[in-house]
């Protein structure tokens, strides 16, 4: 059986500082895992699924969120989505972890098709922008393969382009994320995610080039995208729609990268 480790998430859901990364306290580490359903037994694997999440998985830092990739190579399949935390809380004694893995290997596993893409991220609640208060819906996430060496470089182009979406986007709810252990065969270096209720949402013209001039000066935007892409190797983009019935926690999330 797999380890409760690869039920790391992608989204952060405690409440958090916006100053966490400039401190001494420990940052919040979110993973992803990607799975799927024998096409003959998806019936059973959504029951299991579900009553795995309500018994094991309905509240604090262990609690699971499961979307429904939407696009691209995994649509169709699941992200199982837990915590966040920090790499301390793995070491605290889970009382229940006995009853967890033999419920997760009688009524989960033999209805499983596969489950891989495990990837732990850091969370940088300094360059995300969480309003207070809002309910989990629709997600468009990025996943960016950076070059080698540009680490540093990423994160300053981060920092413009998170000045001007909460400068100019207030009300749209963003994060960003970088991997712990970033491979150069998966190209899974940065993620950006934003939130979003409607699908009418991704059919607007955001006006980026527009707002980025306003804040940067006028020809910063076609300046900062040809300084990406000499920082950047491609991207791909999934959007994730929030399964409530197979999750063990709902949509609100109770959580501010605000002072």
């Amino acid at each position: 059986m797999k380890s409760i480790f690869y039920w790391m998430m992608l989204i952060p859901f405690l409440v958090i500082s916006q100053n966490q990364d400039s401190n001494n306290e420990e940052y919040l580490i979110v993973g992803t895992t990607i799975f799927s359903a024998k096409s003959d037994k998806a019936k059973e694997f959504s029951e299991g699924m579900k009553n795995h999440n309500e018994q094991f998985h309905a509240e604090g830092a262990m609690g699971v969120r499961i979307f429904n990739i939407m696009n691209g190579q995994n649509a169709y399949d699941y992200m199982a989505v837990i915590g966040p935390m920090t790499w301390s809380d793995l070491d605290e004694p889970n009382p229940n972890q006995d009853a967890h893995d033999e419920d997760w290997d009688t009524n989960v596993v033999p209805y499983m098709e596969n489950e891989d893409e495990v990837t732990y991220w850091r969370f940088h609640s300094n360059f995300s922008n969480f309003p207070t208060n809002f309910e989990m819906s629709k997600l468009r996430v990025t996943i960016w393969d950076i070059e080698r060496g540009k680490y540093d470089a990423m994160l300053s182009k981060l920092e413009k382009v998170t000045k001007v979406l909460k400068e100019k986007s207030p009300e749209t709810p963003f994060g960003i994320y970088t991997n712990e252990f970033s491979s150069t065969q998966s190209g899974q270096d940065l993620s950006v995610v934003y939130f979003f209720d409607d699908f009418a949402w991704l059919g607007k013209d955001q006006r980026l080039k527009e707002k980025f001039n306003e804040v940067h000066g006028s020809g910063s935007f076609d300046s900062f995208v040809q300084e990406w892409m000499d920082i950047s190797k491609g991207a791909l983009q999934e959007v994730w729609i929030y399964n409530q019935s197979l999750s063990g926690i709902g949509p609100q999330v109770t959580t501010s990268t605000q002072d």
